[in-house]
């Protein structure tokens, strides 16, 4: 199996994360199950070969859009399986594919429903006739920076941003409302639309994903955020479906150890394998 980051360019830097390329030509982890923790990240995955199978409805189309996930998701590879993954924010979720909260939140929503099946076949045609990941990263550049140019911005996509910038460093909603000029109504409003989420859901799937890349990495402190160690194994439990204990016996996976920040070049593992 092979991975691969990509940075994207500096104008896309607020809205995604990078691009993730996985390969698994070989079927090398074929029926392994992969695991993935909830993140308040959203993520276009485009397909070069065959699909992974996963535990949407939806299975897994060529193109799709994953909002943000509140629960553990399990996916399987396969012989053929090349994929790449642009990890989206959740200003980038809300100005690149405004109002798709509803449609994607911990769910997977096929990207013809967003682009029409026609421009979104195109789009996955023209990556793959790419082909080298420096070149497909270029193209997702030029079509992202062209999507924001085309996608008028709703009047309050700014003030989410701005809003999700106070909240996840803060942890409070009223501060976050007060920081845009904005009542709490108004802005659960705007992230159930954008994101799928509340305010205060999205800002626990922050502390949480914090708390177990510190247990992960051993940077930081996976205890930051919560009242106390009971209050860290009940939000650990209800989205992880394990306990802090648990997970250090656990043995990672390849993919676990390859997406892991304190390899070069990595400013944060967005997703977690088992």
């Amino acid at each position: 199996m092979h991975f691969l980051k990509q940075a994207p360019v500096a104008q896309l830097s607020s809205l995604v994360l990078g691009y993730w390329f996985i390969e698994d030509l070989k079927g090398a982890h074929e029926g392994r199950p992969i695991q993935t923790a909830p993140s308040p990240t959203a993520v276009l995955t485009l397909n070069f070969g065959r699909p992974c199978t996963s535990d949407f409805a939806a299975g897994a189309p060529r193109a799709s859009l994953l909002g943000i996930q509140s629960h553990r998701r399990d996916w399987r590879s396969g012989e053929g399986c090349a994929f790449v993954m642009v990890m989206l924010t959740p200003a980038g979720l809300a100005r690149l594919f405004p109002a798709s909260g509803q449609s994607t939140g911990d769910d997977l929503l096929e990207l013809g429903a967003v682009l029409g099946d026609g421009a979104s076949r195109r789009l996955v045609e023209d990556l793959s006739a790419a082909w080298e990941p420096h070149r497909v990263a270029a193209r997702l550049d030029a079509w992202l920076l062209e999507r924001l140019v085309t996608t008028k911005p709703l009047p309050e996509t700014e003030r989410l941003a701005r809003a999700w910038d106070v909240l996840r460093r803060t942890s409070r909603v009223e501060a976050a409302a007060r920081a845009v000029d904005v009542s709490t109504r108004q802005l659960e409003r705007w992230f159930q639309e954008h994101l799928g989420h509340s305010p205060r859901q999205v800002a626990a799937l922050e502390r949480l994903h914090h708390s177990l890349l510190a247990a992960q990495t051993g940077q930081g402190d996976p205890h930051e955020g919560f009242s106390d160690q009971a209050h860290r194994i009940r939000m650990w439990r209800r989205h992880l479906g394990l306990t802090p204990g648990r997970f250090a016996r656990t043995p990672r996976s390849m993919m676990a150890d390859y997406f892991n920040p304190r390899r070069e070049g990595s400013a944060a593992a967005l997703a977690h394998f088992l």
